[in-house]
């Protein structure tokens, strides 16, 4: 007898499983469908945070494009410098270590150079104002001979001298003697 209530009952385990498993199907689907037919408008904030994270999408690309035109505009600037400096020992002057802040940029700047290896800073500049140059560049640091290395970490101020934007480029420093 045990075997035949045995039988209904696991018919009915199965009849539930089978009724779950296609209960989940279904949830599964409209999921799809919603995830599928959505087609609302992005408002501000999440085209300000697809931005700052870089998803673009159908629905947001267009606002993403004119607000990253206008980010560019305010924050660009054309760099103007040698990627290789030369010194004749630790403590002189390097004949070829150039930067300008460029006629074309709107921002006024600053930099300083780090040893990629330490990161320790070798050299910090006075502010340059738009059009200014440095050149026959002294680093702070005495380094022995040998190349290093290092990265020129711009910064763009505004008119109240608040960071507007950073941007590092690779260079190499040669020390002869």
């Amino acid at each position: 007898m045990s075997n035949q209530n045995e039988e209904p009952a696991e018919k009915k385990r199965r009849l539930i499983t089978i009724l779950l498993f296609l209960l989940l199907l279904a949830a599964l689907a409209v999921c799809i469908v919603l995830l599928l037919t959505r087609k609302e408008e992005a408002p501000a904030e999440e085209v300000a945070s697809a931005l700052d994270r870089g998803f673009v999408d159908e629905d947001n690309a267009d606002r993403i494009m004119d607000d990253l035109a206008d980010r560019v505009a305010e924050g660009m600037f054309e760099c103007e410098m040698t990627m290789s400096w030369t010194f004749e020992n630790g403590e002189a002057e390097s004949p070829n270590a150039y930067v300008a802040n460029s006629e074309n940029n709107r921002n006024t700047l600053y930099f300083d150079v780090y040893d990629n290896s330490t990161n320790e800073m070798l050299y910090s500049s006075a502010m340059l104002p738009v059009g200014s140059a440095l050149q026959n560049i002294k680093l702070e640091k005495n380094l022995p001979a040998g190349e290093y290395d290092a990265v020129v970490m711009y910064t763009l101020v505004d008119e109240d001298y608040k960071e507007v934007n950073k941007v590092g480029f690779n260079i190499t420093i040669s020390v002869l003697h």
